[in-house]
C-alpha cells in the first residue's frame, strides 16, 4: 500500500457510514419479534451482526431468544421482517450530518465514488435515491454480487475493477471491523467513521484517518490536495 499514491477512487459503506440505519432496523426487527410472541432485542445486541448484512443482523435476534426458534418458523420471520422494513421503515434512515457537502466536495475534485456494501441492492438503491445523493455514485457492489461479502476482499476488490480503479489509489470508508479487516485484506486504504456502529475505535484499525463529522473529513481531503495536478495525494 503506497500511502503517497494520488487518490483516485473513494468507496463507501452504507449502514453506520452513509446512513444512520439502526433505528429504524432495530424498530422494525422487534415489531416483528413482538407479533410473533417473542423477545424483542436491544439494538446493542444486534449492532454487530448488521455488519454482515439485515438477515444476518435479524437471524442474530432469532439466535438470543431463550428459547429455540423452529427453523421454518424463523425463516418465515425473517421474510416478514425484510418485507415490514422495505415497506413501514426504510425510508425513515438519515444521511449523516454534513455528508452532502463531502459527496459533492469529493466530486469537484473529479475523484470517483462507488458503494461496497453488505447490504442488498434493491434497498440500497433506494436509500441512494430518496436522500437525493445517488448521482454522486458510479457503481455499487452489494450483497451476493461477489463471491464473498465482507470482511473479505471480494466487494471491494470487484467495485474497483469495476470502476477502474487499482488498490493504490483507493480509499474505503467505513463503520466497522468488517469494513477494516476487507480494506486490510484488498490492501486498500481505510478511512473509519467513528460515528457509526463499531463497538470500540480500535475496531477501526488499521486506518489513514477516524473521524466523527463528515465535515471534518472533508477537511482532511481537501487538505491533501496536490496543488501541481489537481489530484489528492495521501
Amino acid at each position: 500500500m503506497l500511502i503517497n499514491e494520488q487518490l483516485k477512487t473513494v468507496l463507501f459503506d452504507v449502514d453506520g457510514t452513509l446512513f444512520d440505519t439502526m433505528p429504524s432496523l432495530s424498530a422494525a426487527n422487534n415489531v416483528v419479534l413482538k407479533q410473533a410472541g417473542l423477545r424483542e432485542i436491544s439494538t446493542s445486541l444486534l449492532r454487530p451482526a448488521l455488519n454482515e448484512g439485515l438477515r444476518a443482523m435479524f437471524r442474530k435476534s432469532i439466535a438470543l431468544q431463550t428459547a429455540p426458534v423452529d427453523d421454518e418458523v424463523a425463516l418465515r420471520l425473517e421474510n416478514e421482517f425484510l418485507q415490514q422494513y422495505m415497506q413501514d421503515w426504510l425510508a425513515s434512515a438519515t444521511l449523516y450530518p454534513h455528508l452532502h457537502e463531502t459527496l459533492s466536495t469529493l466530486k469537484s475534485l473529479g475523484l470517483k465514488l462507488g458503494i461496497c456494501t453488505n447490504r442488498d441492492r434493491v434497498s440500497t438503491e433506494y436509500l441512494l435515491a430518496q436522500s437525493r445523493v445517488a448521482e454522486f455514485f458510479e457503481h455499487i457492489v452489494g450483497l451476493d454480487d461477489a463471491p464473498r461479502p465482507k470482511p473479505a476482499a471480494d466487494p471491494l476488490l470487484l467495485a474497483l475493477e469495476r470502476m477502474g480503479g487499482t488498490t493504490t489509489d483507493a480509499l474505503f470508508v467505513g463503520d466497522s471491523s468488517t469494513d477494516a479487516t476487507c480494506a486490510r485484506l484488498a490492501h486498500v486504504r481505510f478511512a473509519g467513521h467513528l460515528g457509526g456502529y463499531a463497538l470500540q475505535s480500535a475496531d477501526l484499525e488499521p486506518n489513514v484517518l477516524v473521524f466523527s463529522d463528515y465535515s471534518d473529513f472533508t477537511s482532511w481531503i481537501v487538505g491533501h490536495q496536490a496543488a501541481t495536478d489537481g489530484g489528492v495525494h495521501l
